[in-house]
């Protein structure tokens, strides 16, 4: 191969590239769905002060979960997915039909009528806790 080709299949690999890269849908950072508003919001939701929030029933006011029932949404541990905020969001919004360490499923949105505004305010709340770890 001579160097007009070389140049040739590195040039297209980088146009290839890009256009590969502008197709994805692009991911919005955890920072910015998690602001102090969002995490506010969620945090009254969590615990039943707004929108209906049935979250605390399950997760106790702390967070902590209640063992056999919900997990502890504080610690580094994720049973189901890897502790993102888009897992949460996913989790909250589509519930979990067959939980792996749990006796009752959770349903879509903790059973409560949440607008996506309030399940990504929710996840934001919930990432916070654990600051996503995995």
């Amino acid at each position: 191969w001579g160097s007009d080709m070389i140049r040739a299949v590195v040039i297209a690999a980088t146009i290839a590239s890009g256009v590969v890269g502008f197709m994805r849908a692009p991911q919005a950072p955890p920072q910015a769905s998690a602001s102090p508003q969002a995490v506010a919001l969620g945090d009254s939701i969590f615990r039943g002060k707004a929108a209906g929030g049935l979250c605390y029933t399950c997760h106790q006011l702390n967070a902590k979960g209640l063992p056999g029932l919900a997990p502890d949404l504080t610690d580094d541990k994720w049973i189901h997915g890897d502790g993102s905020y888009d897992f949460i969001v996913s989790t909250v919004t589509k519930g979990v039909p067959k939980p792996k360490q749990a006796m009752a499923p959770m349903p879509p949105k903790g059973g409560a009528t949440l607008s996506d505004e309030q399940v990504h305010a929710v996840a934001a709340y919930v990432y916070s806790l654990s600051k996503g770890k995995k």
